[in-house]
């Protein structure tokens, strides 16, 4: 996910963070932002696909003949809900 030199560029900034308790050279700042970011894309990425995959697999299971949707009708409505597919994706990712 990260290249050599953005790994090191925050194990570095995280190093200089600890022993002088806090970021003050601007440009430090900027590039660790920039990789602080790049990971949390990336693990929102992860959540967002693996809700998608779990919605469909539940959809696919429950449009059966006598499956869930016959008695409760709302869940297809959820199961195209973004906040539902966030929410079932987080507990794939932490489960």
């Amino acid at each position: 996910m990260l290249s050599v030199a953005e790994r090191g560029l925050y194990r570095c900034a995280l190093w200089v963070a600890k022993a002088r308790g806090k970021i003050t050279n601007t440009k430090l700042m900027v590039q660790t932002l920039r990789v602080a970011l790049k990971m949390l894309e990336g693990f929102q990425n992860r959540i967002a696909k693996a809700g998608r995959a779990r919605a469909m697999k539940m959809f696919e299971e429950y449009a059966k003949p006598g499956g869930l949707f016959e008695w409760a009708p709302r869940m297809r409505e959820w199961l195209h809900s973004p906040s539902f597919v966030w929410y079932i994706g987080v507990m794939e990712v932490n489960g």
